[in-house]
């Protein structure tokens, strides 16, 4: 048998959870997809998938080869997108991934700059605050900000994030100064989903616990409050940096605004880069 017969029908199938996606995926026919993959299970002599009228699954079985098929696959796009490197122009299709506010302000319009320079790229985005596996969920590139955890990732800095801590004026008159963090504890704090806020106190980071009258997962939400006069905030810069410049909120504890936090490319470990994938990387970097 051919060795790779099935395997790009089975990841298919576990992929969309269903003989019917698959087919549609793979523009071929619903017994085409069953006939590969049942011959491929018997190749292997283990069962791959359990079936029923209602339901699919994989099997143990299944769930670690697919992980492997995957990156076969991978493997196959390296080796065939090497023959491509002549290619001067960026071409092809990118999946990424990004957070949904820096998603929307930052990236997307420079992805969008990117594509009128090169018209042969496709681009397929996901905005999420949710961390997707890159490599079952076959994402080329994804935008992370903060401290990486997947070590088996490769990743490009391209920025920083700075955290500031901000009132209004209005505020500001109302209230006592806020001078040191033991101060927070004085101040109604607008919340995000953290209970915690990060400062840097002669070289040591603390987490100081702050409480309000306000929680939301929103950073919009939280800088509008903030302009209203409710509370202080804490937010990246590029959330307060037009209300700071239009004098609508000021800052507070410069002397102990925590370390910067790298926002990177992070994109998985494959030995090779579609001229694409790079070009859209070093730009980003280069823009960022």
């Amino acid at each position: 048998m051919d060795r790779w017969s099935g395997l790009d029908e089975f990841v298919a199938v576990a992929t969309c959870g269903s003989f019917t996606g698959a087919a549609q995926q793979l523009d071929t026919s619903v017994a085409q997809v069953s006939r590969r993959v049942k011959t491929l299970e018997s190749e292997l002599g283990y069962q791959l998938l359990t079936r029923t009228t209602r339901n699919l699954a994989l099997t143990p079985e299944g769930q670690v080869f697919l992980s492997h098929a995957r990156l076969l696959q991978h493997a196959y796009e390296d080796a065939t997108a090497a023959l491509r490197q002549r290619d001067t122009q960026p071409t092809g299709k990118i999946r990424m991934t990004a957070p949904v506010m820096y998603g929307e302000q930052y990236i997307m319009p420079l992805v969008h700059q990117f594509m009128c320079r090169f018209p042969s790229v496709t681009v397929d985005m996901e905005l999420t605050n949710a961390q997707l596996d890159l490599v079952e969920q076959g994402v080329d590139l994804a935008i992370r900000i903060g401290q990486l955890k997947d070590s088996s990732l490769h990743a490009k800095r391209l920025s920083q994030r700075c955290t500031l801590v901000c009132v209004s004026s209005d505020y500001q008159m109302r209230h006592q100064p806020i001078k040191h963090i033991r101060d927070l504890a004085e101040h109604n704090c607008l919340l995000g989903n953290a209970q915690y806020w990060r400062f840097m106190d002669h070289g040591v980071e603390r987490h100081v616990k702050v409480s309000g009258t306000l929680r939301c997962n929103s950073g919009w939400a939280l800088l509008d409050a903030a302009r209203q006069g409710l509370g202080v905030v804490q937010l990246p810069h590029y959330y307060v940096q037009e209300a700071l410049e239009c004098g609508e909120l000021v800052t507070v504890l410069d002397d102990f605004t925590p370390m910067a936090e790298g926002i990177w490319a992070v994109y998985p470990p494959r030995k090779y880069l579609s001229t694409a994938i790079r070009a859209l990387i070093d730009f980003l970097a280069e823009q960022l």
